[in-house]
């Protein structure tokens, strides 16, 4: 037996003889330590977007009358130019018709006069009529032309009407409901009749505060990004990522003044036409791409006094405190800028039982695969 352990049996019996029990041995604290692990990291911002269709027409009558026809089943695709409704033409043609007479009418003066004006000017070189008698005749003329230039403008314009008595789809697109049934008075430009809009792209609008714009335009200018480079994906309401990739189409000039946001669409193809108009959806803006990023464990982290720093445990085996510098976040982990090393042992679990300077049992963690799939894009922080 080693002197040290019989010394120790000797101090236990003496104080057992004595009626004392010997005091506990002081227990080290076990904690649960992880290395930085290094992974590429793609920085992305997350919105709230609305989506839109990249086009959307309300659809009006141009003329007054009644619908006589609905012409498209609602919700259904509709193509360029598909008759959607028909108004009641009877007062159109006939207004037609009265003005193609009215063009006759106005051709016939107007032949009439020319012919005057061109018999005076040879009765005027004669002096067999007066020069204001000749200066009359080419006055009616000119008035005869211009009212046969009217009448023929009134013909066009009711042709005009009776076409849009018609009315078109304007692209090919999807149809809603209709908002009119056959027999229902419409106003011109006022009744609202249906509302089109297409599918084969959809955007979806989305608005940054004035401090996450200027955050997002700091990692663009680091990362050297031009607006069209950048990429954008789309999570569903469900969770699931939107297959399709899309860009920024739209960012507003300026922040507006009464909502203090900055507004910005981006542009989704849509093939399938899973996106439709009104669903709200998570929309992923990636930013940055970073090659060789450090990551710890959220959990990991302490703050105090908006200061950030995690336990690490050194050689010796006694917690030191370490300040560090943040970057994003990326699941539930986090970018470390500056403040550690490779190969530093970072207290994962139990650090809030344990000071700096205190001599501690490291237990090394398992990296799960969960902390390994956490490959979703980062929050710029």
């Amino acid at each position: 037996m080693q002197p040290r352990a019989l010394l120790l049996l000797f101090t236990s019996l003496l104080l057992t003889a004595c009626g004392q029990t010997p005091p506990p041995q002081a227990t080290i604290p076990e904690v649960g330590v992880q290395t930085p692990q290094r992974r590429v990291v793609e920085v992305a911002h997350d919105f709230i977007g609305e989506v839109k269709a990249t086009e959307e027409a309300e659809i009006r009558s141009k003329v007054t009358g009644r619908v006589v026809s609905v012409e498209f089943q609602e919700g259904a695709l509709v193509t360029l130019n598909q008759p959607l409704f028909r108004i009641d033409s009877d007062s159109l043609q006939a207004a037609v018709d009265e003005a193609v007479a009215e063009v006759a009418r106005a051709k016939a003066n107007m032949e009439q006069a020319s012919a005057d004006a061109k018999r005076y000017q040879s009765l005027v070189g004669k002096g067999t009529i007066s020069r204001q008698q000749y200066d009359d005749a080419i006055s009616k003329q000119a008035q005869a032309v211009a009212a046969h230039a009217v009448a023929t403008a009134k013909l066009d314009q009711a042709r005009t009407q009776l076409r849009e008595s018609a009315i078109l789809s304007p692209y090919d697109g999807r149809i809603g409901r209709a908002q009119v049934n056959v027999g229902a008075l419409v106003t011109a430009n006022q009744t609202l009749l249906a509302t089109v809009s297409t599918t084969a792209a959809a955007r979806v609008d989305f608005a940054l505060s004035e401090r996450e714009y200027i955050r997002m335009m700091q990692d663009r200018v680091r990362e050297r990004q031009t607006e069209s480079e950048i990429i954008v994906t789309l999570l569903l309401a469900d969770g699931s990522l939107y297959p399709e990739i899309g860009r920024i189409s739209f960012s507003d000039r300026a922040i507006s003044s009464d909502t203090g946001t900055f507004a910005v669409s981006a542009t989704f193809p849509n093939p399938h036409e899973w996106l439709r108009p009104g669903m709200f959806a998570r929309v992923r803006v990636q930013v940055a791409s970073l090659p060789d990023a450090m990551l710890i464990p959220q959990k990991a982290v302490q703050e105090v006094l908006d200061k950030t720093f995690v336990s690490v445990v050194d050689a010796d085996g006694k917690v030191e405190r370490r300040a560090v510098v943040l970057g994003a976040r990326h699941g539930d982990e986090i970018v470390v800028k500056e403040g550690l090393q490779d190969q530093d042992r970072v207290i994962v679990e139990g650090h809030h039982k344990v000071r700096p300077g205190v001599q501690v049992k490291a237990v090394m963690l398992a990296v799960t695969p969960a902390d390994d799939a956490a490959a979703s894009p980062s929050t710029s922080g």
